[in-house]
C-alpha cells in the first residue's frame, strides 16, 4: 500500500509541469527603450542603449529570452556571455505591449541594468571634437529619453578608456598633458582641457565608455 502511494506521488509529480518560465511586460523590463527609439536616428548616432538581466546581483549569461506579442508572434532575443541582450525589440513591437518570457524558474527575482554606451570604437588616438560631440549627444539623448525625470539622471562629463593604462591630451600648440586616471583607467573631460585637439593612449582600450565623474 505504501509503495503504491509513493508511486502515485511520483507519477503526480511527473505529470505536473515545473514552473520553468518567468513572464514580465517588455516595457517594464526594458524601461526607456521605447522613448530612446522615438528619438530620430540622426540624433543618436553616437549613443546606444544596452540592457542586462541580473539575478542575485549577477548577470545571467546566455539566458534564453523570447518576445511574445499579443498576436502570438514569438521572437527570440539572444543574450550574450556578458548577460546583455544582443538584439532588442523594435519600437513597433514595444507599442503592442508584448511580454518577455525568460527560461528561468517563475519565482526568480530578477532586475535590469540599463547601460548608456558610446559608439566610439577602441583605438589609440581620438579627435577631441569626436569625444566632445559624443558627450554632448549622450546627455541630450538621456535628457530626451528620461523626460521630466532627466534631472535625476547623472550627467556624462567625459569619456573613459577601459584598460588603456595611460594617455596624454595634445593641445593645438603641441603641448601635452597626462590624462587623469580613475581606478587605473584614463579618462578625458572636455571641460578640463580647453583647447585640446587630440587624445593619445599608450594601449588600445577594451571599451570606450561614458565617464560621469566630476574630476
Amino acid at each position: 500500500m505504501r509503495r503504491a502511494l509513493i508511486l502515485a506521488a511520483v507519477l503526480a509529480a511527473a505529470a505536473t509541469p515545473a514552473l520553468a518560465e518567468k513572464t514580465a511586460p517588455a516595457n517594464k523590463v526594458l524601461s526607456y527603450l521605447d522613448k530612446y527609439l522615438k528619438i530620430p536616428p540622426g540624433e543618436r548616432t553616437r549613443v546606444r542603449v544596452a540592457y542586462a538581466i541580473r539575478h542575485d546581483d549577477k548577470p545571467i549569461p546566455n539566458l534564453k529570452v523570447t518576445l511574445v506579442e499579443k498576436n502570438g508572434v514569438r521572437t527570440p532575443l539572444p543574450v550574450n556571455a556578458n548577460g546583455f541582450f544582443e538584439r532588442l525589440p523594435s519600437l513597433a513591437q514595444l507599442q503592442g505591449d508584448p511580454d518577455l518570457v525568460f527560461d528561468v524558474p517563475a519565482d526568480w527575482k530578477m532586475g535590469t541594468v540599463l547601460d548608456i554606451q558610446t559608439q566610439l570604437k577602441p583605438a589609440t588616438e581620438y579627435d577631441v571634437r569626436d569625444l566632445t560631440a559624443t558627450v554632448d549627444e549622450g546627455n541630450a539623448v538621456v535628457g530626451k529619453a528620461a523626460g521630466v525625470a532627466s534631472f535625476m539622471v547623472p550627467k556624462m562629463s567625459g569619456i573613459a578608456f577601459l584598460k588603456a593604462e595611460s594617455g596624454v591630451v595634445v593641445f593645438a600648440d603641441g603641448r601635452t598633458a597626462p590624462l587623469p586616471l580613475a581606478k587605473e583607467m584614463p579618462y578625458f573631460r572636455p571641460a578640463d582641457h580647453q583647447g585640446a585637439v587630440r587624445v593619445k593612449l599608450t594601449k588600445t582600450p577594451t571599451r570606450v565608455a561614458f565617464y560621469q565623474g566630476k574630476k
